[in-house]
C-alpha cells in the first residue's frame, strides 16, 4: 500500500520547539556495530560540560525529553547525576542504550534519580560478542530479557531500536511479532534504514572544497553495492505482517519533496491480537494538547496500557473508529477478552540521510536528533563530520576529483 503524505500528520517539530534533545555524554562504547556514525575521539564528558548542554537544550530547544546518547552512555561515570539533574530540570531523561551493561542495580538507581525510561538498540549487525553470527529472530531473547528486567522494575517505559540493512530486512516481521506478544511491557519499535558513503567511487570536499579522507568516518566502507532499503518499504513489510498497522505521522527531507524520514504510527491491541492502529487526527491531538498544556512537544508515551478509554476518539478518527469496531466485535465472539488490557504501541521508521546526485545529503526536516557542538545545534548523525573536518563535507564522484573535469556544487549545479 503507497504511503500519501495527505493522509498523514505533518509533526510541528522545529528546531527552538522540538520533543527531543539529544545530548551525547561520550564517544567511548563496548560495542562496535556496523552501522554506528560515532568514533572514539575525545572520550567522556565532564559532568560540567553536559549540565551545560541540558541547560543549552532548556532554554533554545524546548525538549520534552533528553534523549542521553554515545558512545554507550551506561559506561558513563556520572550517568546517574546527570539524570538526576535533567530531572531536576523538568525535562524526561531517556537512555539510549545498547544495554550490554545493565544490571537490576544500576537500573534501580537510575529510577531512583528520576528516569523515564530506556531506548535499547538491538541488532543482527552489531557484533555482540555472546551473539556472532545470529538473526533477528534469535535476538529476540536478548531484547526479552531486557524488556522483562525493566517490565520488574516498573513505571519506566522501554523502546527498542534497530538497524535495518538489505539482509536483514526480511527480518523485520521477527521483530514485529515479538513486540506485538510484549505490548504490555515494550511501549514502542523503532526500524532505522541502513545508510553508508563508499571510498571506492566517492569522495569527499570540506567547506572550503578542499578533499578529505571520506574513510576517517566511522559509517563509511570501502565498497557497498547493495540496494538500500528506503521508509515506505519498510512500511510496506510491516503491513505485509501486521494489516492493521497504518502510519499516522511523519517528517520530510530537506531536499526531496517526496522523502519519509521519520514515518511514525501506533497500533491499538492487546497481547492476543492487535485491533488498528491510531490515525493523523489523534496524533495531533496528542501534540497539540500536550503542547497546550505541557509547554512541549510529546516524543514518548509513559504509559502504553491506555485501556478501552482510547475508543472514545474513535468520532474524531477514523482509523480508531475502526479499530473499536474491530474490539468490540471479537469481544462479542470471545467474552472474556474484556479483561485484557489495551494497550498502544508505536512503530516507527527512519530513513537515514540519502546523498543525492549533487553531493548534499537529503536530511531530517526539523531534525528531532540534534545534539549541541560548539555552541550550536547540529545533526547528531554527522557530528564527526564538523569534529573531523569542521563542517559538513559534499560527496563527490572520485573519477571527476582525479580528472580535469569540473566538479560541480550546488550553487554551479542549477541546470
Amino acid at each position: 500500500m503507497t504511503i500519501e503524505k495527505r493522509d498523514l500528520y505533518r509533526l510541528p517539530w522545529s528546531m527552538n520547539d522540538n520533543a527531543i534533545a539529544w545530548l551525547e555524554v561520550t564517544d567511548i562504547c563496548n560495542l562496535a556495530c556496523e552501522g554506528c556514525y560515532r568514533q572514539r575521539i575525545s572520550g567522556h564528558k565532564t559532568l560540567e560540560q553536559v549540565k551545560e548542554e541540558v541547560l543549552f537544550f532548556k532554554r533554545w530547544r524546548n525538549p520534552d525529553n533528553v534523549s542521553i546518547a554515545g558512545g554507550e552512555p551506561l559506561i558513563y561515570p556520572h550517568i546517574v547525576d546527570l539524570v538526576a539533574f535533567i530531572k531536576e530540570n523538568r525535562m524526561k531523561p531517556v537512555i539510549l542504550t545498547n544495554a550490554m551493561a545493565l544490571t537490576p542495580e544500576i537500573l534501580k538507581e537510575l529510577k531512583k534519580a528520576g528516569l523515564a525510561g530506556f531506548t535499547i538498540h538491538i541488532d543482527s549487525h552489531q557484533n555482540r560478542p555472546q551473539w556472532r553470527p545470529t538473526s533477528e529472530q534469535k535476538l529476540n531473547e536478548l531484547r526479552q530479557n531486557c524488556a522483562d528486567m525493566i517490565a520488574r522494575e516498573k513505571d519506566l517505559f522501554v523502546v527498542f531500536n534497530a538497524t535495518v540493512y538489505p539482509s536483514s530486512y526480511h527480518e523485520i516481521p521477527d521483530i514485529l511479532r515479538w513486540g506485538q506478544a510484549n505490548v504490555d511491557k515494550v511501549h514502542g519499535l523503532v526500524f532505522i534504514t541502513y545508510r553508508t558513503a563508499t571510498t571506492d567511487t566517492s569522495a569527499a570536499l570540506d567547506n572550503d572544497k578542499n578533499v578529505v579522507d571520506l574513510g576517517k568516518l566511522s559509517y563509511v566502507r570501502e565498497h557497498f553495492d547493495e540496494k538500500f532499503v528506503t521508509g515506505p518499504e519498510v512500511v510496506q513489510i510491516i503491513q505485509e505482517n501486521c494489516p492493521e498497522y497504518m502510519p499516522s505521522a511523519y517528517l520530510g527531507g530537506t531536499l526531496r519533496h517526496d522523502s519519509f524520514k521519520w514515518t511514525a504510527g501506533a497500533i491499538i491491541g492487546t497481547k492476543r491480537k492487535v485491533y488498528g492502529s491510531v490515525g493523523k487526527h489523534t496524533m495531533e491531538l496528542a501534540q497539540t494538547m500536550h503542547h497546550l498544556f505541557r509547554g512541549t512537544y510529546l516524543a514518548y508515551l509513559s504509559e502504553a496500557n491506555v485501556g478501552r478509554k482510547v475508543f472514545l476518539l474513535g468520532s474524531l478518527d477514523k482509523l480508531v473508529g475502526k479499530a473499536s469496531r474491530n474490539y468490540w466485535g471479537d469481544i462479542l465472539r470471545h467474552p472474556g477478552r474484556l479483561f485484557d488490557s489495551v494497550h498502544v504501541q508505536s512503530i516507527g521508521i527512519i530513513q537515514a540521510p540519502d546523498v543525492q546526485p549533487n553531493g548534499q545529503a537529503d536530511m531530517c526536516d526539523s531534525c528531532p536528533d540534534m545534539t549541541y557542538y560548539d555552541g550550536k545545534l547540529i545533526n547528531s548523525c554527522r557530528m564527526d563530520e564538523y569534529r573531523l573536518f569542521g563542517g559538513f563535507v559534499t560527496v563527490v564522484d572520485k573519477a571527476k576529483v582525479n580528472s580535469s573535469e569540473p566538479v560541480l556544487f550546488p550553487e554551479q549545479n542549477k541546470n
